[in-house]
């Protein structure tokens, strides 16, 4: 429970340093948030992607792999 007040606390302050009032309702829908895109999001930090080529020729437009606008495949 500790770790929860200390993130209560920290959203409270560092919100309130901006001008933004936090309720309950706020906080309770950023545990939800956490719980949910949490640890999908530490497990994508975490991953070793050393090994996995950079993608050349990135086109965010199009789907991954596919050849950037231009270029002939």
């Amino acid at each position: 429970m500790e770790g929860t007040q200390q993130f209560d606390e920290f959203v409270r302050l560092a919100l309130g340093r901006y001008g933004i009032a936090v309720d309950d309702v706020d906080l309770a829908i950023m545990h939800a948030a956490e719980g949910v895109y949490g640890p999908p999001r530490d497990a994508m930090l975490a991953a070793d992607l050393s090994a996995v080529p950079p993608e050349q020729g990135l086109d965010p437009s199009g789907p991954p792999g596919a050849t950037a606008a231009g270029e002939s495949a």
